[in-house]
């Protein structure tokens, strides 16, 4: 899946006070969301080419809220991935493992996906997901 495809952002639901900033960098092509679905759990993977603010670690916890309410997607059963293309256009993921309290994202765990297994499962589930 190619990272600079359009994503269309859809105008007959409301946009909430979380959904701001993640919105707008997706209307400006910063980030391009997709998701894909197994076993009951939704991966929603963001893309980028290279570092963005709203993946940065003092921003993440506004950023997942802000993506659960666009996708409108459970917390409990929902991963957050980001997909960043690197110089040689091959794909690094990161996953934001995240803690559920009172409404809120109240700490997220950042984790390079490393593993040779878990980076291969991460591409599959990646080339898999549809743009939203």
């Amino acid at each position: 899946m190619a990272l600079s495809q359009p994503t269309h952002q859809s105008s007959s639901r409301p946009q909430s006070s979380h959904g701001f900033a993640v919105a707008e960098a997706v209307q400006r092509g910063e980030l391009v969301l997709s998701l894909s679905t197994m076993l009951g759990c939704d991966y929603i993977f963001v893309s980028h080419k290279g570092s963005h603010e709203l993946l940065e670690s003092q921003r993440l916890a506004t950023t997942i809220r802000e993506l659960l309410d666009i996708l409108e997607t459970s917390p409990h059963q929902s991963m957050v991935v980001s997909a960043d293309e690197n110089t040689n256009g091959n794909l690094a993921f990161t996953r934001y493992d995240y803690k559920w309290e009172n409404r809120q994202v109240s700490q997220v765990m950042t984790t390079r996906v490393t593993h040779t297994d878990q980076a291969d499962f991460m591409h599959m589930m990646f080339d898999c997901s549809t743009t939203c």
